[in-house]
């Protein structure tokens, strides 16, 4: 086989293996959000609410569109990142059910915990600028409304494995490197279609203020967080561009 011509052949296949990967990844993606959003929506039905209180929702979604409002009854922190990762838009707010209700049935509850979104909201803006390094790392926040309008913060945070950074930026840095190197190595996991290849690590941090969430998404032990292997999620920091 002429050596020149077999290289090529061969970058060509890896590349389109790359590419083929992506897309599979993005459909699971598109999946998994609209997984979410149906969960959101399940969510919203599943409680009984007043008329009042439905048209109040709808309001909501309407004035802060860059925001899923998910009603729901939680006790916990934990379940209510679990409603809260529903979510597929740049915020996640939480209301509990019967604290939607007493904003419906009164205004000055209504615009006192608006006027306390919004001043969240607006930490949190001011958040993501101080976050650094960290930006990345974050892959969605959420806020809770409790009752008595008490607010919560929630970030779900994910970091790319030592092994699957390595890949990344081989491929940005020197693709012709790296299908050489795969081709010369059986062991190197982009030989043997990358099931290495998704490992990251996940954690979910509560706070009670945008200050505290800040701390706590700054102070993440990653050491201490074990490697799972998991595909990108829905607007994922990884870009496989090359």
């Amino acid at each position: 086989m002429n050596k020149v011509g077999g290289y090529s052949t061969y970058q060509n296949n890896y590349i389109d293996s790359i590419v083929q990967k992506r897309k599979e990844q993005e459909k699971t993606s598109k999946s998994d959000s609209s997984k979410k959003t149906d969960g959101a929506k399940k969510a919203n039905s599943s409680v009984q609410l007043s008329d009042k209180a439905k048209a109040l929702l709808q309001e909501l979604k309407k004035t802060y569109t860059n925001m899923d409002f998910i009603v729901a009854d939680y006790d916990s922190d934990e379940e209510a990142a679990s409603y809260l990762s529903r979510g597929t838009k740049e915020y996640s707010v939480l209301i509990d059910t019967e604290e939607l209700e007493r904003m419906a049935a009164d205004d000055s509850v209504k615009e006192q915990n608006l006027a306390y979104l919004d001043d969240a909201v607006g930490k949190l803006q001011e958040m993501k600028t101080q976050l650094g390094d960290h930006e990345d790392e974050v892959v969605h926040i959420g806020i809770t409304i409790g009752k008595g309008g008490e607010m919560s913060f929630f970030a779900e945070l994910e970091k790319a494995g030592e092994r699957q950074k390595e890949f990344i930026d081989s491929i940005r840095e020197n693709k012709k490197e790296a299908a050489e190197k795969a081709a010369s190595d059986k062991t190197d996991p982009r030989h043997s279609h990358y099931q290495d290849y998704g490992k990251s690590k996940r954690t979910t941090v509560y706070a009670s203020s945008a200050e505290e969430l800040l701390e706590k998404i700054s102070n993440v032990d990653w050491d201490s967080i074990k490697e799972e292997s998991s595909a990108p999620m829905p607007g994922g920091h990884f870009n496989y561009s090359v």
